[in-house]
């Protein structure tokens, strides 16, 4: 029995260190994340931009104010992305906002896994 809780303590510990260490190695470095809103023509939206210093790591969408917008190749310049989510439009035909019930942030693929990060952009207003 003696030998039972030492055990027992070193597996809890030895399993939260690794579960810590695993999570904290999905965190990655978003740098100046901000968004601007815009009503111009027949479109609202969001303009959204945000750095990535981390080039294994491809993020494929972005989630503002509960709307979703897929990242496409020509978002990126350079290091710096810059995304265009429509909120509403008559322009495009029978096009249809995506929600999603997850906070502000990006969803990143890294070795075919997908996951989300959390992001808090700052909005800017004029």
């Amino acid at each position: 029995m003696r030998n039972s809780i030492p055990k027992a303590v070193f597996l809890l510990f030895s399993f939260g260190f690794f579960f810590l260490f695993s999570c904290s190695r999905q965190l990655l470095d978003v740098k100046n994340q901000t968004y601007k809103s815009y009503n111009r023509n027949s479109e609202r939206g969001y303009v959204v931009s945000f750095k990535l210093n981390d080039a294994a790591v491809v993020p494929k969408s972005i989630v503002i104010n509960g709307i979703i917008q897929d990242i496409a190749k020509e978002n990126k310049i350079g290091d710096t992305y810059q995304v265009n989510v429509i909120t509403q439009t008559t322009i495009i035909h029978n096009y249809q906002v995506k929600l999603d019930k997850k906070e502000n942030g990006i969803y990143f693929e890294k070795n075919s896994n997908i996951f989300f990060q959390p992001v808090k952009f700052k909005l800017i207003t004029d």
